[in-house]
């Protein structure tokens, strides 16, 4: 038989690193299942032609000091040994919508002012959007480090309000309207369904402060990684998880198919709810409950392009670029693949060792799954020349428009990787090869909000799916999750008074 440990944590993305390292370090024997070989999730980086491409996590936000993700970050250990670079501070993501070209300004005073610069005949629409940031930020206990209080809804009220129409009763002006929703690709916004809360928590988060990882993003999975084992924590590799064990009605154990089992009291499953559900034998929790996790919707999907550069011909931009062909920045509203790449997402890697120029770039646009569905059974790597032509003639388009604004990236070219949403599903582990996990639907507020708590008493739920997407949404969801085990209210002043 093997090892029983305390705690079971499925999965090594952001969230279950987290709570892996919150529990070994409060004494809990906790064990870590990752299917792939290397850690992660969205963190993960890979090699080739000797330049580490990144999968996700571009930027993170509030890591000012004093700020909550510098709180987070020195709780967790992620300023040891590790260097941030701090984007622009007159445009820490630069927006071309339609040919009309505008920054996003850091800190909350500055983007005012420069909103303000922009449209003066609008001030008092500014002024309400950002108070309702603000008023949205301030009803989150969680989000300031502190405990819910007593007796209090802390569900804002923005939870069931659009987004979209939010900012429309606000302005009729359409320049302003775009840019006050410019950001919404980092969370897949629609139009249609958005909450203002998710755009609210969010644009304040990066507007807040915005920094890059100088190196690549798994250097951040492995510093927790270390620090896990550090406490005598264990991960295993390669230990895809097949089916949850059961003893009558009690969950007991996890198999996998390496044909192991793996035992435990408790368990945290940091996997898409469609995927924790589908390790659940039949009869051992609510159909009503296993349909509405695996009847969520998934936000769209992406295609991204590496871009391998001649060494010192590429400038380095201590910024973020987003292409909008057309005057409307809700692109998962109107993705048409007949008329694709209608947008396109530029980061530029910081490095260290030589600041002033980039080896590699990272493109990046929506996809829908169903494009690339039909190869979806075919083997890793080995998915036909059709699938290979498809991805060839894509990166082709969205290198095409890119290089419209930086003929650079054609003229210094060496070669380029290519990934679409199966490689994402592959990695990543989300089905539909999302993104930002399930979707946040303002019209079914709790539906499509997930609670860390299961229907099976000893199972839990942990990552981008339950709140927040993003390294913000998974830190908290880590921190909530965790806290079911050594107090929500502990662990938040430990945050909190981290030095």
């Amino acid at each position: 038989m093997n090892e029983k440990y305390d705690i079971i944590i499925i999965g090594s993305g952001i969230g279950g690193l987290m709570s892996a390292f919150v529990l070994s370090k409060h004494g809990y024997n906790v064990c870590v299942l990752e299917k792939n070989s290397k850690l992660g999730g969205t963190l993960q980086a890979y090699k080739r032609n000797g330049r580490m491409l990144g999968t996700g996590m571009h930027y993170i936000g509030s890591l000012d000091e004093g700020q909550m993700m510098h709180n987070i970050f020195n709780y967790f250990g992620l300023f040891n040994d590790l260097q941030y670079q701090r984007l622009n501070d007159d445009g820490f993501d630069v927006f071309n919508v339609g040919g009309k070209e505008f920054k996003f300004p850091m800190g909350m005073n500055n983007y005012r002012k420069s909103l303000v610069q922009q449209f003066p005949n609008e001030e008092e629409a500014i002024n309400q959007y950002i108070s309702g940031l603000l008023s949205t930020v301030k009803e989150q206990d969680v989000y300031s480090l502190q405990e819910p209080s007593e007796g209090k809804n802390s569900e804002s009220n923005f939870l069931s309000t659009n987004a979209w129409d939010y900012i429309s009763s606000l302005t009729n002006n359409p320049d302003l309207r775009n840019a006050m929703a410019a950001l919404n690709f980092v969370y897949a916004g629609r139009k249609e369904v958005t909450p203002m809360y998710n755009h609210a928590l969010i644009n304040y988060y990066f507007i807040s402060s915005a920094y890059r990882i100088v190196g690549n993003t798994q250097l951040l999975a492995d510093k927790l990684a270390s620090q896990i084992r550090n406490f005598g924590g264990t991960i295993l590799n390669r230990q895809q998880v097949e089916t949850f064990v059961f003893n009558d009605k009690t969950l007991t154990g996890v198999k996998t198919t390496s044909g192991e089992t793996f035992f435990a009291d408790s368990f945290i499953s940091n996997a898409h709810p469609t995927t924790t559900m589908s390790w659940i034998p039949e009869g051992k929790i609510k159909k009503t409950y296993r349909k509405r996790l695996t009847g969520l919707k998934d936000t769209l999907s992406a295609f991204s392009l590496h871009l391998i550069l001649k060494p010192g011909t590429v400038k380095y931009r201590n910024f973020n670029y987003n292409f909008y062909k057309t005057d409307n920045v809700w692109y998962a509203s109107y993705y048409d693949e007949k008329k694709w790449p209608e947008h396109y997402f530029v980061h530029w890697p910081a490095d260290i060792l030589n600041p002033e120029f980039v080896d590699n770039v990272t493109i990046l646009t929506h996809m829908k799954y169903e494009e690339v569905e039909k190869w979806k059974d075919l083997p890793i790597k080995r998915r036909g020349e059709e699938y290979e032509q498809f991805k060839k003639e894509k990166a082709e388009k969205l290198l095409n428009l890119a290089a419209q604004q930086f003929p650079e990236f054609k003229e210094n070219l060496e070669t380029y990787y290519a990934a679409t949403p199966l490689s994402f599903k592959d990695y990543l582990g989300t089905p539909t090869g999302s993104m930002y996990g399930t979707e946040r639907n303002y019209q079914r507020p709790y539906d499509s909000y997930i609670s860390h708590k299961t229907k099976i008493p000893n199972l839990f739920l942990t990552g981008q799916n339950l709140n927040l997407h993003g390294m913000l949404g998974v830190s908290l969801s880590s921190l909530i999750t965790s806290g079911e085990f050594v107090g929500l209210k502990k662990l938040l002043k430990e945050v909190r008074e981290t030095f």
